[in-house]
């Protein structure tokens, strides 16, 4: 993802990112910092939660890849929403919404995701996009019921 140089507008939010590719938490981190955002850094859930804490009142938006070793992007923004249910989310995978939803029990059109690989104005326009919305609640995936033919 190189970072492109243009009129953007400057930020003043908090965004805390999780990413355990070195080289992606690095670009997000650049790309957003060159624009006056304050940014947390973070490679993995636990490492998140710590940072978290430390900053909970900071934070405007949690900037999560979906797939983290141990718990997952998704687990872990559950967990910072029960704590700050007006935190904004965004997400960014390789993978496409499809796939990311079946896996992880999402429904890709009620929550903020990018695709990666993207581009810093991209990123960032999706950034800004986020901020200027409404918060959005994950709901835990309904469980699965199988059917049963009442018919017989």
């Amino acid at each position: 993802m190189p970072y492109e140089k243009g009129p953007m507008r400057s930020g003043t939010q908090t965004i805390l990112i999780v990413d355990d590719e070195a080289e992606d938490l690095a670009t997000m981190s650049a790309a957003l910092r060159a624009l006056g955002f304050r940014v947390f850094e973070s490679s993995n859930y636990d490492d998140a939660m710590g940072t978290f804490d430390l900053h909970r009142g900071d934070i405007d938006l949690l900037l999560s890849d979906i797939s983290l070793p141990g718990k997952n992007g998704c687990e872990l923004a559950r967990a910072l929403l029960d704590v700050k249910p007006d935190l904004k989310l965004l997400f960014v995978s390789g993978y496409t919404g499809a796939e990311v939803g079946r896996f992880y029990g999402l429904s890709i059109a009620d929550v903020h995701f990018l695709r990666k690989p993207f581009n810093s104005a991209a990123l960032v326009a999706r950034v800004r996009d986020v901020l200027s919305s409404a918060p959005i609640a994950l709901v835990e995936p309904a469980p699965r019921v199988a059917q049963v033919d009442s018919s017989q």
